[in-house]
């Protein structure tokens, strides 16, 4: 009696690349929350004087992960805007600060404000914010796993089709 052999059953690998998607994908979202976290906590340094041209939109800040703004001049006059003039915003996801003059006061000549940042160069915050970057790129991945998943599946069915064939007892191995 002869048999041939079975070819290589495929259910172990695709759950477990699957797993491995599952675990990266969850890793990936503790160490941004982690980092997003950590970032009220960093050491603070000053941006003096970026000159910015307010409006009832808001104007972006060019530095991210602003913590308060401190003051803002007309930059032509020298006098100060009031904070009754303007208000200010964080975005808590990616820490873009925004000014937005909420008067008509001095809406047509440019402001120099000074405020202050978190110092995201430490490495209480790069260190997740890199190793979140690195495994967010997983997807990159995703495509090589697949062509050799593929190539395993092909090699299975042309194993299956030309196994060695087995003699003797009728066991096969």
């Amino acid at each position: 009696m002869e048999k041939r052999k079975s070819a290589v059953d495929l259910t172990d690998l695709a759950i477990g690349i699957l797993i491995l998607g599952i675990i990266v994908a969850v890793g990936a979202s503790i160490l941004t929350n982690m980092k997003v976290a950590r970032v009220s906590n960093l050491d603070t340094y000053q941006v003096a004087n970026e000159s910015i041209s307010p409006d009832d939109g808001g104007t972006a800040l060019s530095t991210t992960w602003v913590s308060s703004v401190n003051l803002c001049i007309n930059g032509t006059g020298g006098e100060a805007i009031s904070t009754g003039n303007y208000t200010t915003s964080v975005n808590s996801n990616f820490g873009v600060g925004s000014i937005t003059n909420i008067t008509s006061q001095f809406s047509a000549e440019p402001w120099n404000c000074t405020y202050d940042v978190y110092n995201i160069s430490s490495p209480e915050y790069t260190l997740p914010d890199n190793a979140s970057v690195g495994l967010a790129e997983y997807g990159n991945w995703f495509d090589i796993i697949v062509i050799v998943g593929v190539a395993a599946v092909i090699l299975s069915l042309i194993f299956l089709a030309f196994g060695r064939k087995s003699e003797g007892s009728g066991v096969s191995y």
